[in-house]
């Protein structure tokens, strides 16, 4: 690989390098990465159209249809929703999974091996790595949701909430309150790295919450590294979306009309055409979204060096 010794983790990096050497990582190991996870790739793409096609072509005439439910020609149950969510978040890990995979091996030796075979690898730790992860961050997401679910609704019941002031003055402080919650959550960016990248052996069941102080302490990398990120990665998601987007706004705006008494107006192959689209849409995503691990990656790793080089400089 180009330039071997500058895209070594353990470095202590500025912002910009963080961002820059991560993308540069990215680039540089894709033809390796694509090569081992097209296949998962694929799945991933199917499972996004099955995902945003039904909800395109089903959920949304029936969202619609209980406003005129005599100008619907068919009402699908949206139940069949919850198997394709189900193949997604699969999906979703085993990708995140050959992320990790070539993540661990740059952290180790590096350098990125190509796959031996056309298939591509999956390292079955490193998959229960970031199920386990993924599973702890569910937690986590539960706890907040219940947290903020209780004070809405304990202030509903309190009748806090009585008029325009009241419920303005209450919105601005749940804002608050998530912005702080947020805030807080932070530095689980650098643990659950640390859970991805670090260590050797069996995957460890407990809660990736070791090292929260030292991701505390390095905050503004954290939050700034985060913050370029998703700016980036929202905006290259719009680009491979708008053709899918553009078509799930004409379709529901065709629905709206079928509702009011107007023709349907859609081709005959809308429905096939429109999960292409999220197809074609879904695999370029998910490359895209792979590409946010990398600066994190090196947030990780300068956050380890300068930890290390501080406690030298204390003993």
């Amino acid at each position: 690989m180009e330039n071997k010794n500058e895209l070594l983790l353990l470095r202590p990096r500025s912002l910009s390098a963080v961002v820059s050497d991560g993308y540069r990582l990215y680039m540089g190991t894709f033809r390796t990465l694509f090569r081992s996870s097209w296949g998962v790739a694929v799945v991933y793409a199917l499972a996004f159209a099955l995902f945003m096609g039904n909800v395109v072509n089903n959920v949304i005439p029936l969202c619609v249809a209980t406003y005129s439910p005599s100008s619907l020609h068919h009402q699908p149950s949206a139940f069949f929703l919850h198997p394709f969510t189900l193949l997604y978040i699969l999906a979703v890990l085993f990708l995140a999974a050959q992320a990790v995979r070539v993540l661990r091996e740059h952290s180790a030796t590096g350098g990125v091996s190509r796959p031996q075979h056309w298939y591509g690898r999956l390292c079955l730790k490193d998959f229960l790595r970031v199920l386990v992860v993924g599973l702890w961050a569910f937690v986590l997401a539960v706890v907040i949701d219940v947290v903020l679910v209780g004070i809405a609704y304990a202030a509903l019941s309190l009748g806090i909430v009585g008029n325009l002031w009241k419920s303005v003055a209450f919105a601005v402080l749940i804002l608050v309150l998530m912005l702080a919650i947020a805030a807080i959550c932070l530095p689980f960016h650098y643990t659950f790295m640390r859970a991805l990248i670090g260590g050797e052996g069996k995957v460890q069941l407990a809660p990736p919450v070791k090292g929260y102080a030292k991701g505390l302490r390095h905050w503004g990398l954290l939050f700034a590294t985060t913050l370029v990120v998703s700016i980036f990665t929202g905006l290259l998601t719009l680009v491979c979306e708008l053709p899918a987007v553009i078509m799930a706004t004409a379709n529901t705006m065709a629905y709206v009309g079928l509702a009011q008494g107007d023709p349907l107006g859609m081709p005959e192959n809308m429905v096939p055409l429109t999960y292409v689209v999220f197809f074609i849409a879904g695999f370029i995503q998910a490359y895209v979204h792979l590409s946010t691990l990398y600066p994190l990656y090196y947030a990780y790793g300068s956050i380890e060096q300068q930890e290390a080089e501080r406690l030298k400089i204390e003993d």
